[in-house]
């Protein structure tokens, strides 16, 4: 295990550098870009401006930009940015643990809804709770982050507001004013971003838990288990739905990344002060050091993610040996 582990962290880097070198150019491609905003400024100088070219590095050529990134990338330094002149890991150790505990609770609440409706729906294919589900999933599918907030909060915060003089849930951010560090009060602020958020990932999974579980049910093992008199309880849960969990498995791996993009949506929707609306507002602003140092980060969390769920497979299949990985 240890063998592997380090094998798969020493794989990880020269991946991580390939990225690092696709972002860097593709951020130097964008049409709005730092010096727009600091280098055209009214009462400049051309003197100023030249200084303000050196003092960022806007002077030199993209592949000497990368490469100083990449220097002070490896002593831990993700850049200064150019607008709030604050540290982009600092930035990002702000805003980080905003957005994990708005991904974690809808990711948590994805699974623990998603697991039991894909199992029952497949368990009782074709029946009038698969026939709902399946339509509710077309539906999960279909509604666009940023549409479902807007109407969750018409339905839940404003209407009720207009009539009943009290708001069933908060239309944004993390806590009421003066509130802030208490926990029910953070609960009551995110129910709304994280049922916008977990419900495509509810329909996703619903329906692939629902696929894999049908796949199994038809195997020659589940037969097996049927016919030694085992519990159809015991057979669905402790057979068919352990078996049932490994393309599950590589799925949440690589569902990082879609799990970041709707939580960015989301934040902008709930003026949630998380990573999502740091990386807008970078974006708007061509803010390079901080996209850089934000996509960066994600991109550690998806490999930490599907070195994870290669860890995950050892539990749901004791059959999977990774001292003979290669």
């Amino acid at each position: 295990m240890y063998q592997y582990l380090v094998r798969r962290l020493l794989q990880a880097i020269p991946l991580l550098l390939i990225v690092s070198v696709l972002l860097f150019t593709i951020l130097q491609l964008q049409p709005i870009h730092a010096w727009d905003q600091l280098l055209y400024r009214p009462n400049l100088t051309a003197a100023d401006r030249a200084r303000i070219l050196a003092y960022y590095g806007f002077d030199r050529p993209a592949p000497v930009q990368y490469l100083i990134w990449l220097r002070n990338i490896i002593h831990f330094d993700l850049g200064t940015s150019y607008f709030s002149h604050q540290p982009t890991l600092e930035l990002i150790a702000q805003r980080l643990p905003n957005t994990a505990i708005l991904m974690l609770t809808a990711y948590s609440l994805a699974l623990v809804l998603a697991i039991p409706i894909g199992v029952i729906s497949a368990v009782k294919q074709y029946s009038k709770f698969d026939n709902v589900v399946t339509t509710g999933a077309f539906f999960g599918f279909s509604i666009p982050n940023f549409w479902l907030g807007l109407m969750l909060i018409i339905l839940l915060a404003v209407i009720p507001y207009e009539h009943l003089g009290f708001k069933i849930f908060p239309t944004s951010g993390m806590y009421d004013s003066g509130s802030e560090g208490d926990p029910f009060n953070l609960a009551w602020h995110l129910v709304l971003p994280a049922v916008v958020l977990a419900v495509q990932f509810i329909a996703q999974y619903s329906r692939f838990i629902r696929s894999a579980m049908l796949d199994v049910l038809n195997h020659d093992f589940v037969r097996t288990a049927r016919a030694k008199g085992l519990s159809e309880k015991r057979v669905v849960t402790r057979h068919a739905f352990r078996n049932a969990l490994l393309p599950l498995i590589s799925l949440m791996g690589l569902d990082i990344p879609r799990l970041f993009v709707g939580a960015l949506i989301t934040e902008q929707v709930f003026a949630w002060p998380g990573m999502g609306r740091l990386f807008w507002k970078a974006a708007q602003d061509g803010d390079v050091q901080v996209l850089m140092g934000i996509l960066i980060v994600l991109a550690v969390l998806v490999v930490l993610g599907n070195l994870l769920a290669d860890l995950a497979y050892g539990w749901a299949d004791p059959r999977v040996q990774f001292k003979s990985a290669r």
